[in-house]
């Protein structure tokens, strides 16, 4: 998934504290859970408009 600069300053914070495969897990565990918000590109919308 795309990250923003807030998602991957804290992916880089949370890899250094955790190592890097683990902090990697941490990261993403956390973003789908919704502790830490903003840290990944919104999808974008598809469809046709009317």
């Amino acid at each position: 998934m795309p990250e923003t600069r807030k998602g991957a300053k804290i992916k880089r914070a949370m890899q250094q504290t955790y190592g890097a495969k683990k902090g990697e897990q941490v990261f993403h565990a956390s973003a789908t859970k919704g502790t830490i918000r903003g840290v990944h590109k919104p999808a974008k919308k598809s469809g046709r408009r009317r």
